[in-house]
């Protein structure tokens, strides 16, 4: 009987073929999932005007529908580690597009809030097990490069909805920006029950479905993939996939340190990305041009992430580090009075920071989780990250209130990305401290 180590053919794999496929299938998703996430958001002002409401009732969508992509990513996080990454992306996507369809239907403020919520949930479990997914076909030199091309998708298709709304609000109403949401969900999600693979990883470690492991070496480039062949992953830890697993194994300070770097990191990038138009236009500029420079801080991201993904693969949370570190005064000149060719240049590179750093946590999360964790330990960061999202959204409105100055709120978000810099660097010392550790151990075993 031969055997024949996956995980070797993983590190192999070149972005063509099986593993470009892959990527542009989730990307694909995760376009979907982003699109259906901010809906609500690009149908609000029609809504506002049908059912004569305010801006504050729509508050409470956004806080209630963001209430249940946090529970998503907790529960369906880990139901990816138990029942199947392939799956779990499967069930999550329908269940968000039959609820997003429902939308169009909603006729209250109540009704769109409570659907709002149950589709968040499945919203919020897609996203962490196509990082897990993508991850665990992604050579380890390529993990951040492949985790952040195919998470582009999920920015794109944020963004990519207000091109949607422009074009079919005028023409069809509100209604139909949740159609297409909704329908695009179900029929990607249909068609993933023929074209996603599971996770070889977690077919192997887990036991299953023999013929799809066989059928998967394949396509990996196995070319003595046979019946009577064992296939093996070596390069994993064994750990059950539970939730407090997250805390053991060397991962009692990595988990927290994350937690904390997804809220923190979370607090900024929705503070700045709510709050920049409002604060623009307080100082000098129009409305029209505060609108301008603002929609360069999601461009500077979206650019920084893909330039900075290389690096994320080669040098891990240090890019953490320095772009938190870079984008503090960067932060801080976005209250100082400057030429608008200067404003424009200065929120794109705060953009490049804050976004570039979102993007860059995606895939870090995404590499310190072995296997049978990875969808629990990159839900559950995601999960509570969403609370820093909140508390960006809200402190907008508490610190404006307070009528800090211009400058004031902008310090505060660099005072924001201290801390992350600080937690950064512990972050750092911690992974370098599990690395040594491991590798005593692996040299111990070889000696015994």
């Amino acid at each position: 009987m031969n055997t024949i180590d996956v995980s070797a053919l993983i590190e192999r794999q070149r972005l063509r073929g099986f593993a470009l496929w892959l990527i542009v299938w989730c990307f694909l998703i995760v376009l979907i999932d982003g699109y259906d996430q901010v809906a609500a958001a690009f149908a609000a002002p029609a809504l506002m005007r049908a059912w004569h409401t305010n801006a504050a009732g729509f508050g409470r969508v956004f806080g209630v529908g963001l209430a249940g992509v946090l529970v998503g990513s907790l529960l369906l996080g880990f139901a990816g580690d138990r029942f199947g990454r392939r799956r779990t992306i499967i069930y999550g996507s329908l269940w968000f597009g039959v609820l997003t369809w429902l939308c169009s239907y909603a006729s209250s403020l109540e009704q769109l809030t409570l659907l709002r919520f149950l589709a968040g949930i499945g919203m919020g479990g897609v996203v962490p097990n196509t990082v897990a997914l993508v991850s665990e076909y992604a050579p380890a030199a390529r993990r951040a490069t492949w985790i952040t091309l195919m998470f582009s998708g999920f920015s794109i298709g944020a963004g990519g909805g207000g091109a949607v709304a422009s074009w079919l609000l005028p023409r069809y109403g509100w209604p139909v920006l949740f159609t297409v949401g909704g329908a695009a969900a179900v029929a990607i999600a249909l068609a993933s029950f023929a074209l996603l693979p599971e996770s070889v990883r977690f077919l192997i470690m887990n036991g299953r479905d023999a013929h799809e492991i066989r059928r998967i070496a394949a396509r990996l480039g196995a070319s003595d993939a046979t019946e009577t062949a064992r296939y093996v992953i070596d390069d994993e830890p064994s750990v059950r996939a539970r939730p407090s697993a997250l805390f053991q194994q060397g991962l009692a300070q990595v988990t927290p340190l994350l937690w904390a770097l997804f809220v923190l990191n979370s607090l900024a990038l929705h503070f700045l990305q709510n709050w920049l138009p409002i604060l623009f236009s307080m100082g000098t500029l129009e409305p029209a041009r505060a609108a301008q420079a603002a929609m360069m801080f999601p461009v500077g991201g979206t650019v920084g992430a893909l330039v900075l993904s290389r690096f994320v693969d080669r040098y891990g949370v240090r890019v953490l580090l320095f772009l938190a570190v870079s984008g503090c005064p960067i932060a801080a000149s976005l209250g100082m009075p400057m030429s608008t060719v200067a404003l424009f240049a200065a929120v794109f590179a705060s953009g490049v920071c804050v976004i570039g750093s979102q993007f860059a946590l995606y895939a870090v999360s995404g590499m310190i989780y072995p296997t049978r964790l990875r969808s629990t330990g990159v839900g559950s960061a995601i999960g509570i990250g969403k609370l820093g999202s909140v508390a960006g959204t809200v402190l907008g409105g508490v610190l404006l209130s307070m009528q800090l100055s211009i400058g004031a709120l902008f310090s505060f978000v660099a005072t924001v990305l201290v801390a992350i810099a600080l937690l950064a660097a512990w972050f750092g010392v911690v992974q370098r401290g599990r690395r040594r550790a491991a590798s005593g151990a692996r040299v111990q075993g070889a000696v015994e």
